[in-house]
């Protein structure tokens, strides 16, 4: 199988919740090293993104280590890499999993950047770690000319980034046009909080987003760190002789680490894990199950440079 990813690799800069500091390549790169890993020696992953120029060599020699990773759709920005630091200590009370700091995000793609790279692909995994790594025109177009599955992490969508670099969360305006133009849709709980200003009871924005107007979206996932996760469908239910589609939930535990070192990147290694597997299987159950194995176990491993121990 052919996959297109799309996101932004980045420069971490993690604070642990010991104080401790260390250094690694992140954003996009903990999806494609993953899906790489992952999947059979004979599919091809092609990321289309766009690399600051400090940093665009490194980035291409981490990914040339991959056999299955091809890097023609890797573009050269004028800009630096964007810089972030994560920080997890004090963390306590503030309702979000972390703080997070960052300096400015290269240019977002465009659909003509995009395009030359979908011909034969069978699924496409979006992950957006700036926020805005392609332009929602872009996103749109794309959706309108692929006919695939098409996953799609909100992630940094609802962040901002204040001018002492650090990030706060915001309700983006366009939300709708976001959520409902993919096929399988992601975001953790803090994410689901600020997506939108109205629907804050995670049933009705599962309907708004399954069974809302113009929507494409067949699956809602949002991630909850060690407790889990929740599924959301459609599903045909019987109340007495009468027939009716409603959403039906399935909450899914998290697998308890006794190695637990570093949880950044589990969302997006939860992401290219359930993309090979919904795309090889068409099972949504199965494959949040999937993911959320390869994900729990991603916790015990730190930054890019273990992710090879997930094969």
């Amino acid at each position: 199988m052919k996959f297109i990813v799309i996101g932004e690799p980045c420069a971490d800069y993690i604070i642990k919740s010991d104080g401790t500091t260390f250094k690694s390549y992140g954003g996009i790169l903990y999806s494609l090293i993953t899906l790489s890993l992952l999947s059979d020696k004979n599919d091809e992953i092609i990321p289309v993104m766009i690399s600051g120029n400090d940093e665009y060599d490194n980035v291409i020699n981490i990914l040339n280590k991959y056999e299955n990773i091809k890097t023609d759709g890797i573009y050269k920005s004028d800009l630096a890499m964007r810089q972030v630091k994560l920080d997890y200590t004090n963390i306590e009370g503030i309702k979000s999993e972390r703080l997070e700091y960052s300096t400015s995000p290269v240019e977002s793609l465009t659909f003509d950047q995009i395009s030359p790279y979908l011909e034969n692909a069978d699924g496409i995994l979006i992950n957006l770690i700036s926020g805005v790594d392609l332009t929602l025109e872009a996103y749109l177009e794309l959706r309108k000319n692929f006919k695939g599955k098409i996953h799609i992490d909100i992630h940094n969508l609802v962040l901002e980034t204040n001018p002492d670099g650090k990030r706060s969360y915001r309700n983006p305006e366009n939300w709708k046009q976001w959520c409902k133009n993919s096929d399988t849709l992601q975001m953790n709980e803090f994410e689901f909080l600020h997506i939108s200003k109205e629907l804050k009871n995670e049933y009705q924005f599962a309907e708004e987003i399954l069974m809302g107007d113009e929507s494409s979206v067949k699956g809602l996932i949002i991630t909850r760190g060690k407790a889990g996760l929740s599924g959301f469908t459609k599903k045909e239910k019987v109340f007495g002789t009468e027939k009716f589609i409603d959403i039906d939930k399935q909450d899914i535990f998290a697998i308890e680490n006794s190695h637990f070192i570093d949880s950044t990147g589990c969302g997006d290694v939860f992401a290219a894990a359930f993309t090979l597997d919904y795309n090889k299987t068409n099972n949504f159950t199965k494959s949040i199950h999937y993911a959320n194995r390869i994900a729990s176990y991603k916790t015990s491993l730190q930054g890019i440079e273990e992710l090879n121990k997930l094969k």
